[in-house]
């Protein structure tokens, strides 16, 4: 059985894998190589990887993804009201968060089959179709990228219509209807905490 892409969108960011991206080397090709990367890993460590595996699995997994566009996308208008201190703090438990999420079920990772449609590309930005099947179940998987000093990474992903960022911003935007900043933030920091 071929190792894919996940489906479903419990671990949404655990899609966005991959090993640094150079621009010459489309989107697609990217994608590819770093679904390679984490199925060496996988099957090396087997059904139960330790926690050094774990730990190096998050680093490959997350390695793509451009937390601070997705965090300041993810806080939408709440963004610019935030210092610079701010932001940087939100940023790093904000990435803290989706590499601890990206671990926990290792077992999405095993699709049957992926199809890449050609990629959209449009200047410094691209986005990647890609198709997963597992079994009789298929999902359709996006990826919104971007160029960040020379590689492509990734801001947002939409699995079946649903967008990480739309995603988290309506989850942030609830909470910050509600309370304030600080005690939004002290929240996430507080689950990260438990996490530890």
């Amino acid at each position: 059985m071929k190792r894919t892409y996940p489906l479903g969108m419990t671990l949404v960011a655990a899609l966005l894998i991959a090993t640094p991206p150079a621009l010459d080397q489309s989107p697609v090709e990217v994608i590819k190589a770093r679904n390679q990367a984490v199925n060496r890993i996988l099957e090396t460590a087997g059904d139960e990887p330790n926690d050094t595996v774990r730990e190096q699995l998050k680093d490959v997994i997350n390695s793509v993804i451009d937390f601070w566009e997705l965090s300041r996308r993810a806080l939408g208008k709440y963004w610019d009201e935030r210092t610079e201190q701010e932001k940087t703090e939100f940023v790093d438990v904000f990435e803290q968060l989706i590499r601890n999420s990206s671990v926990k079920k290792l077992s999405i990772y095993r699709a049957d089959s992926v199809t890449y449609d050609p990629p959209d590309v449009d200047g410094t930005t691209a986005t990647v179709r890609t198709q997963a099947f597992k079994g009789r179940k298929s999902v359709e998987i996006l990826y919104e990228m971007h160029t960040v000093r020379g590689e492509w990474k990734a801001y947002d992903l939409v699995v079946d219509g649903a967008s990480t960022v739309r995603t988290y911003r309506d989850s942030f935007y609830k909470q910050l209807t509600k309370s304030t900043y600080p005690e939004m933030y002290a929240k996430l920091l507080s689950k990260l905490t438990d996490e530890s």
